[in-house]
């Protein structure tokens, strides 16, 4: 399976970002989901709480985490995602991002060549991901009119699992990101059941992405919007085996700690535990980093207040750019109220003249947001169903929103519309 370079794609942006006084003249990143707001809350405290030993900089306890930190993450868990059974640490294996811990599950659930269903549109890093080393195919499934949060989107899921065992692809899993990325809302109980039956019926494995399970805020704008809930906060064994039911979740999202480079999966499957963590290896977390994030889920108070400040910071910049999409007249996805993103739809805006089809002029569109300082994720990139759409991050600082906003516009010739 050919990948595309993450070096090639990414280093120009990443090593000249925008900056207001240092470098004005730098891309604004408005693609990479991270919460750029909630960083200097993390930096202070590392900078006030966290402190080494001499062991710190060992090799640790192994490179499926420290027994310290396989704690803290099962009592943050058991608080926060509310499961039905308690969480134990020996269930949990920690590796050096989710990334890792998707190619590991790869080769521990199937060979090379089998599939697994992930919605439309999709988070763009799960092909490279799931099939760059592990070779498990990703096998996409479109919903057309049908509302994929509901349960009516069960049949859209079984449709594309017999379409790809016709094509000679054995699924052996469903990925379900809960909240959705890059749609930002999150499942209701009664899909999540139907998802697990249907995994059941055919013998698959549920892997669940959790990863923004508490970047979830109010959404007085959206009242149809749905709030969060764990595949872990109910009893599923009526709808699917424990050993087919597996939970990522990590550091990056809901504690705007990316670079920490820290994920763990939960599984009570004994034997792809084992498979796992014997090429753990491979993705060995390092003993600084299992310190930093010990000490933040260990330290309640500082935990839920920036867990609650973190919560109004997505509403107030959700807010704010929904309503500069509005101001324009730009459409995006309704019914949004987890992540960092906002489902834009700048069809209306691509030149339709100049290329051989829509696909080709959403790329062009794209092409000319780098030429004028401008990274989004576009549509293509995700999977998505229909040409135009784009992944916008609010969670930025005032100065780079609107400085990216106003790139865009000058772009696309967008101008706000007459009340």
């Amino acid at each position: 399976m050919a990948q595309t370079s993450v070096k090639a794609r990414l280093q120009p942006i990443l090593s000249n970002l925008y900056h207001v006084t240092d470098n004005p003249n730098g891309i604004v990143d408005m693609g990479s989901a991270e919460n750029h707001i909630m960083t200097k809350d993390v930096s202070d405290f590392a900078n006030s709480k966290i402190q080494t030993t001499p062991t710190t900089f060992n090799y640790g306890e192994g490179p499926w985490g420290s027994k310290r930190l396989r704690t803290a993450m099962a009592n943050h868990m058991n608080k926060y995602f509310h499961p039905f059974s308690d969480i134990h640490p020996d269930e949990l294996v920690f590796a050096n991002g989710i990334t890792s811990l998707c190619e590991s599950f790869g080769y521990a659930a199937g060979s090379s060549g089998d599939g697994i269903l992930i919605s439309r549109p999709s988070y763009q890093a799960f092909p490279a991901n799931f099939g760059a080393k592990a070779g498990l195919k990703c096998v996409f499934v479109p919903f057309g009119s049908t509302d994929q949060f509901s349960v009516s989107a069960i049949a859209n899921y079984e449709k594309a699992l017999l379409e790809a065992r016709e094509r000679g692809i054995s699924v052996r899993a469903l990925l379900l990101c809960n909240p959705h990325n890059p749609l930002g809302r999150c499942y209701l109980l009664a899909t999540i059941k139907a998802v697990m039956q249907l995994c059941d019926k055919y013998s698959l494995h549920l892997f669940a992405d959790e990863v923004y399970a508490l970047s979830v805020f109010d959404s007085s704008s959206s009242s149809s919007a749905v709030p969060f809930t764990s595949v872990l906060s109910f009893d599923s064994t009526p709808y699917i085996s424990p050993d087919y039911l597996h939970v990522v979740y990590g550091m990056s999202k809901d504690f705007a700690a990316g670079g920490l480079r820290l994920g763990c999966l939960y599984s009570r499957n004994k034997a792809l535990m084992e498979a796992i963590s014997a090429v753990s290896q491979f993705s060995w977390s390092g003993p600084v980093s299992q310190l930093f994030a010990a000490q933040m889920l260990e330290d309640e108070e500082w935990k839920e207040g920036f867990l609650e400040q973190s919560r109004g910071v997505l509403k107030e910049r959700y807010e704010k750019c929904t309503g500069i999409l509005d101001e324009h007249g730009i459409e995006y996805s309704p019914g949004s109220n987890a992540g960092f993103f906002v489902w834009t739809n700048l069809h209306p805006f691509l030149d339709l003249s100049s290329c051989k089809d829509e696909w080709a002029a959403e790329d062009a569109l794209a092409d000319k947001m780098l030429e004028n300082g401008l990274y989004i994720t576009k549509g293509s990139s995700l999977q998505a169903e229909q040409a135009g759409w784009f992944r916008i991050i609010f969670t930025q600082e005032d100065d780079v929103l609107e400085e990216g906003f106003g790139r865009l516009f000058n772009l696309i010739g967008a101008k706000k519309v007459e009340a």
